[in-house]
């Protein structure tokens, strides 16, 4: 055995220096190129999130939450307000809060899933389609917190960004979900010249004391923000940052929004703003 050993050594040798390395092979002749650019998948992940995972339920549900308890607070401190344009110096008028619609109380995923499926990120006329159909589901917590706001006496204010001839459609879509609408006054505020929604806050201002706000974008809580830079939206971030979690609730929405044009600007087609953002990355 112990002569074997050697033997067996110096045939492992031998084998080692005649064995080849390894050579690079050539790419194969026509092998398929980089896959071209497909727009509906750049909101694919996040609206599969949205969807789908237990993370964004809790997100959601965690800020309606906290929405709850600082409304509380805000009916038993009569000079609170919740929106930069409350100047009125009424403590006893009526309370209110603002709340975006689409992706703050109404999911649209299912419309972004069509898009997706269509190799697209947004159309138009079948955005149209799809409001006319009044077929949004609840964001989670929302029906939660708005029946409570409701049964405290407090107005629900929903200011959209919708246009005046999908009002029929929207009011249907809250009604079918159970949200709070009064006969006595028009509390669905549509957008009017611009999408800036300080001015209808400003209308709730003159009649209501504004407690709090919610939405999905900055443009949701403060005038100008919507085409602001990245350093002018962060700047007001700051500004107000003692507001945030106390009067003004986000609800996250990575599908679309404001947060785009101020990363990447405005303009191009969806792939163009797909690379934009690939160059837009932090290293």
């Amino acid at each position: 055995m112990r002569k074997l050993i050697p033997l067996l050594l110096l045939l492992f040798v031998a084998c080692a220096a005649t064995t080849p390395a390894p050579v690079a092979t050539a790419p194969v002749a026509g092998a398929a190129a980089a896959p071209p650019c497909t727009a509906g998948h750049s909101i694919l992940n996040a609206t599969l999130y949205v969807q789908s995972s237990a993370e964004f339920r809790a997100a959601a549900i965690g800020t309606f939450a906290a929405a709850r308890r600082a409304l509380d607070e805000a009916l038993a401190d009569k000079t609170r307000v919740g929106a930069t344009e409350e100047t009125e110096d009424g403590p006893d008028q009526p309370p209110a809060i603002v709340v975006d619609v689409d992706e703050t109380v109404l999911d649209n995923t299912a419309f972004e899933a069509r898009m997706i499926r269509q190799g697209i990120t947004y159309d138009a006329a079948q955005w149209k389609q799809w409001t006319a159909e009044g077929a949004a589901t609840p964001i989670p917590g929302a029906p939660e917190f708005l029946a409570y706001a409701n049964s405290r006496g407090v107005t629900v204010f929903y200011v959209t960004n919708r246009d005046e001839d999908e009002r029929e459609g929207t009011r249907a879509n809250l009604q079918r979900v159970g949200y709070p609408l009064i006969e006595n006054r028009e509390t669905l505020l549509l957008r009017i010249d611009n999408s800036d929604k300080s001015p209808r806050r400003r209308e709730v201002a003159k009649a209501y004391r504004i407690l709090l706000l919610v939405g999905d974008d900055f443009n949701d809580f403060a005038s100008g923000t919507r085409e602001g830079s990245w350093a002018d939206r962060n700047a007001l971030l700051e500004k107000m940052s003692g507001w945030w979690g106390t009067r003004w609730f986000m609800i996250p929405n990575p599908m679309y929004g404001s947060w785009e044009r101020a990363a990447i600007g405005s303009g191009g087609t969806p792939c163009e703003q797909l690379e934009r953002k690939v160059q837009a990355l932090k290293p």
